[in-house]
C-alpha cells in the first residue's frame, strides 16, 4: 500500500511539473497561476514523497533483497531535492526526471514484494 500511495504522490508531482508551464503559457490564470507556482506547493508535495520513500524502500529492500528499486527511488528523491536548489531553467527537467525515477522505483518495489511467497511476512 505504501508503494501505491507513494507512486500516486510522485505522479501528482509529475503532473504539477508538466502542467504548470503549460498553464502559465496560457496566460492570466490569476489565483490558480500563483497557486501552482508557489513554493509551499513544492513543500506540500515533497514532504509526503520523502516520508513514503524513506518508509518504503528500505523495508522493500530488506524483504525482497533487490537494490534496483531502492537505487531508482532514492536517485529520484535526490533529483527532486536538487530541483529546489537548481536554477529555474533546470528545475522542471530535474523534477520530471526525479518523479519518473521515483514512480519506477515504487512500482518495481511493489512488483518484487508481490512476487514473494504469501507465507512470508505481509507485503512491503
Amino acid at each position: 500500500m505504501k508503494d501505491e500511495t507513494a507512486a500516486l504522490c510522485s505522479g501528482l508531482c509529475l503532473i504539477h511539473c508538466i502542467a504548470t508551464p503549460i498553464l502559465l503559457s496560457i496566460g492570466s490564470l490569476g489565483l490558480i497561476g500563483s497557486l501552482f507556482t508557489s513554493e509551499w506547493v513544492h513543500l506540500v508535495l515533497i514532504i509526503p514523497i520523502a516520508a513514503l520513500a524513506l518508509a518504503s524502500f528500505p523495508s522493500g529492500r530488506k524483504r525482497h533483497g533487490r537494490w534496483l528499486p531502492t537505487a531508482s527511488g532514492f536517485s529520484g528523491l535526490a533529483l527532486l531535492v536538487t530541483a529546489f536548489f537548481a536554477p529555474h531553467e533546470a528545475e522542471a527537467a530535474l523534477s520530471i526526471s526525479g518523479g519518473l525515477l521515483l514512480i519506477a522505483g515504487h512500482l518495481s518495489n511493489r512488483f518484487h514484494c508481490r512476487r514473494l511467497p504469501q507465507a512470508e511476512e505481509p507485503a512491503c
